[in-house]
């Protein structure tokens, strides 16, 4: 099988390379340079963003998946350090895995089904996974007054004081 710098299959296994296919291989190739130019072109202005489910932590990546951007609400000041680091580690997780779908859906329009565009993809995929349900989930902060002798209890009637 004939390729090109590993970019996949361009002529048909079953028939032989002729002097008069060469053209349209050319061409056929050139085609695809085009498109995967278009992709390049996309990817470079793509960006992802991600919120914690509070709202309390907003982070951008790069078509890298690079943080390029970070926001905070006033209420992540509230949080101590190690729930600060979770949520902005978890929301990092969300915004690289928000751009690794949208650099799949840019490669499908632009490229179509093609051997390198999955090479290039599945690169994409192990580098930004889902991130693990727990990270999705929205954590619940029970609070309760200091002089109240009895703390609020969690369970299906929610915290004392509300129903």
């Amino acid at each position: 099988m004939t390729t090109a710098a590993n970019l996949g299959p361009v002529t048909d296994p079953q028939r032989p390379v002729l002097p008069s296919n060469l053209r349209r291989m050319a061409e056929d190739l050139r085609r695809r340079a085009d498109r995967f130019g278009e992709l390049q072109t996309r990817l470079d202005r793509t960006a992802a963003t991600a919120s914690s489910p509070d709202d309390a932590v907003h982070v951008t990546v790069d078509a890298n998946g690079v943080p390029t951007a970070f926001r905070f609400a006033e209420r992540f000041r509230e949080l101590d350090v190690r729930a600060m680091a979770d949520q902005v580690q978890a929301t990092l997780r969300r915004a690289q895995a928000r751009l690794r779908d949208q650099v799949t859906e840019l490669a499908a329009e632009t490229v179509g089904e093609d051997v390198a565009a999955e090479q290039f993809l599945a690169s994409y995929r192990s580098r930004f996974p889902d991130p693990p349900a727990a990270e999705t989930s929205t954590v619940q902060v029970l609070r309760f007054d200091p002089e109240d002798d009895d703390p609020p209890r969690g369970g299906s009637d929610g915290p004392r004081g509300m129903s």
